[in-house]
């Protein structure tokens, strides 16, 4: 099976490998890769499996995507790469730090810690909504919105949702709205998510990147990153939320570019 990716600059470069959070896709990072490669880098962004083009599964764990994205970077990557992940896909780059340090060059973590995020698995939480949802009961996307605007649904979550969305044919020739992502299997499987990580003492030059307005990197919370990364640190960007990278994109790729260099 195959991981759809996208890739950025030449094979010279040092390799960055960006991992996108939950329900995104690696067209999200389009923006920040096509800046990085400008600046000598080859960048190489793909669709994590579940997400996107690539291939579906059956479960979810931390390990199982660690272990998968360490054979693809294996055999689609030159040197050490350096990983930036973002929301799950910063857990599954800890993870792949954790069981594969030594082939890595760095760790950048965007925005989010390897703890349990409790409210992400409550009732009316935004799998709780997905899972709630018959998209083939509405016949347009205009209805999708307002029934997600109804149910509470934040503006970054309702973008993701939107986004994650296709009409496809039905057997019977009826257009039918259907998920992109393997969306379902992922909010039913939330509870792994938004746990938290087991993790080893981990030494890799490591850097947080957190939005000043985010409730994933709250500063009462930020003391859980010092537990385990023994040789990080952290930086805020201003005027973002938990997606730093859209919020705040040129904060993000100063910081980025200030650490990488």
């Amino acid at each position: 099976m195959e991981l759809f990716y996208r890739t950025y600059g030449t094979l010279q470069g040092r390799t960055v490998v960006i991992l996108h959070g939950w329900l995104g896709m690696s067209g999200h990072w389009h923006n920040i890769a096509r800046f990085l490669a400008t600046k000598g880098f080859r960048v190489v962004v793909p669709d994590l499996p579940d997400h996107g083009r690539s291939f579906h599964t059956d479960f979810f764990s931390y390990e199982g995507m660690a272990r998968c994205m360490d054979d693809f970077l294996r055999s689609h990557t030159i040197g050490k790469p350096i990983l930036v992940g973002h929301s799950m896909g910063g857990k599954i780059a800890m993870k792949m730090v954790d069981l594969y340090g030594d082939v890595y060059d760095r760790l950048v973590i965007v925005d989010i810690l390897p703890r349990v995020y409790p409210w992400l698995m409550e009732k009316g939480s935004v799998a709780d909504v997905i899972l709630n949802t018959d998209l083939e009961s509405f016949s347009a996307r205009s209805q999708l919105y307002d029934h997600f605007r109804q149910n509470s649904v934040g503006d970054g979550w309702l973008a993701l949702l939107m986004q994650n969305i296709r009409m496809e044919t039905d057997g019977k020739g009826k257009a039918v709205f259907r998920w992109r992502s393997n969306a379902c299997m992922l909010a039913k499987n939330m509870f792994k998510v938004a746990g938290g990580l087991d993790l080893s003492d981990i030494y890799l030059p490591t850097l947080l990147i957190r939005g000043d307005r985010s409730e994933f990197t709250r500063e009462e919370d930020i003391g859980d990153f010092g537990v385990v990364f023994k040789n990080g640190s952290i930086v805020t960007v201003a005027d973002s939320g938990h997606w730093v990278f859209v919020d705040n994109t040129e904060g993000l790729l100063e910081c980025l570019m200030n650490y990488l260099n």
